[in-house]
């Protein structure tokens, strides 16, 4: 894609990730230009972003941040951990 198809606002979804967010920064580095995205602060290649219909509201909800992630993921362990609790005898006899 080029400057003209994609512009500082627009909203942009990188399809090797799946990262959407919106367009704050443009800039030139080493020849190549490159999109600053505002939901990971990273920049892309403006050539392999690809430009979308969402709304800046809709791209911040698919965005999930880590703290979310770490959250999520602890909530998973801590259920997983009363499993095996109340699963086992925790005696871990091989039976055979």
């Amino acid at each position: 894609m080029s400057m003209d198809d994609i512009a500082v606002g627009a909203v942009v979804r990188y399809p090797r990730t799946g990262t959407t967010g919106k367009v704050v920064k443009i800039e030139e580095i080493d020849g190549r230009e490159y999109a600053e995205i505002d939901t990971t602060g990273l920049y892309y290649l403006l050539d392999e972003l690809i430009r979308t219909e969402l709304t800046e509201e809709e791209a911040r909800k698919k965005e999930r941040s880590l703290e979310d992630y770490v959250r999520e993921h602890r909530e998973i362990q801590q259920q997983l951990e009363k499993v095996w609790e109340v699963g086992t005898d925790q005696s871990c006899e091989g039976g055979g």
